[in-house]
């Protein structure tokens, strides 16, 4: 099987590009046994007429403006065309709209996305309206071309279905595994039994106000001021250490000696927070599946896809405030029955659905059915 990779943004070949799903797709094929032939990332440049409008646009309005520019839909859509000109492959993958946008071709288009436009902007909107109505646009002339949708939760798979009308049969849910140098860590796990003082809270996410940083603080020191010893652990960020709170920084996952380190966060951790605001397809709570590290999140985006309810973590509803994070902390605490089975099927979960060699294994499938 030839696989026609065409990488946009971020080198497939690079784990720490990005969220490190470009490479580990790119693995994927790689364990299948198929040829795959990478083309791309491509620089974006904006022509003089297209940074003078966005000058504008700022100018004129808070959010931002579409993620490509013109130029870049033609640079990348002219290799993938010079490219289909020499070589035929038997199946074009990618995770961005960019190149596929202006590409007319009969070869089958595997297109993977963590949700929707329409999903992100109705939850997280961050483009302008007019730029969201253009790039909407892009998108729907993408999905037509696509013989497979590869996504990562069921809320994106019934926007699909119910806003873009794409065929079911047509699209492939599973949920976004670890993302490790590693297809599965098989390592044996010490389930523990209790949760021994003091409580030991663990964030991962770069991007503060969105990942929930200050909601976690504060669960912190509702903890705390409720008489119960606990300290949080703030990775992928840099910020002032204070009172049991200790920002750990940014770990490369390719230096074997940061890995450990970063994987000792989630040994360490008793809980993994991930109280995201939004969250299209959330990664770390399958990297704390692997130590049997339930994780407590919400229903925003696709969380509830990646996180199962009272199987591998605590799903509250969306937007809910601190004082909710507290109450099922509390429950867990007050209860270590529930705790140590919960973290038993945590551990199962990432056993069975959240590491990449199980999630190849259903991609194959999927790509030798759609050939």
């Amino acid at each position: 099987m030839k696989v026609l990779y065409v990488a946009a943004r971020h080198d497939p070949r690079d784990l720490n590009a990005g969220s490190g799903s470009d490479y580990q797709f790119y693995q994927a094929f790689l364990r299948m046994g198929a040829d795959v032939k990478i083309i791309g990332p491509f620089k974006d440049s904006p022509s003089l007429l297209e940074r003078g409008y966005r000058k504008l646009h700022r100018l004129f309005s808070k959010r931002r403006y579409a993620k490509f520019s013109n130029r870049f839909l033609h640079t990348s859509n002219e290799a993938l065309e010079q490219e289909l000109a020499t070589d035929l492959p038997d199946v074009i993958f990618s995770r961005n709209i960019a190149p596929l946008l202006l590409c007319k071709t009969s070869i089958p288009i595997i297109y993977r996305f963590d949700t929707t436009l329409i999903g992100s902007h109705e939850q997280w909107p961050i483009f302008s309206e007019l730029e969201y109505r253009r790039m909407l646009q892009w998108e729907k002339k993408v999905l037509k071309k696509t013989s497979l949708a590869v996504t990562h939760s069921e809320w994106s798979k019934n926007i699909l279905t119910e806003r873009y009308h794409f065929p079911v049969e047509k699209i492939l849910v599973f949920p976004n595994p670890a993302s490790l140098p590693e297809p599965i860590y098989k390592d044996s796990v010490q389930i523990p039994q209790n949760i021994s003082p003091p409580l030991h809270l663990l964030l991962v996410g770069k991007e503060n106000h969105r990942k929930g940083v200050d909601i976690a603080i504060r669960v912190t020191e509702l903890l705390n001021k409720n008489g119960i010893p606990s300290e949080l652990h703030i990775v992928g960020q840099q910020g002032e250490d204070h009172d049991h709170i200790l920002y750990i920084g940014y770990f490369d996952k390719t230096d074997p000696t940061q890995l450990n380190t970063y994987l000792e966060q989630y040994r360490w951790a008793h809980l993994l927070l991930h109280p995201a605001r939004f969250e299209a397809a959330g990664i770390v709570p399958g990297e704390a599946a692997i130590f049997g590290v339930p994780t407590i999140t919400t229903t925003a985006g696709g969380l509830a896809t990646t996180v199962q309810n009272k199987v591998s973590g605590i799903v509250l509803p969306k937007d809910s405030s601190p004082e909710l994070y507290v109450s099922a902390i509390k429950e867990l605490l007050g209860n270590p029955r529930i705790y140590h089975t919960l973290c038993r099927s945590t551990r199962e979960r990432y056993e069975k659905e959240l590491n990449w060699q199980t999630a190849g294994e259903t991609l194959q499938r999927a790509v030798e059915k759609l050939l």
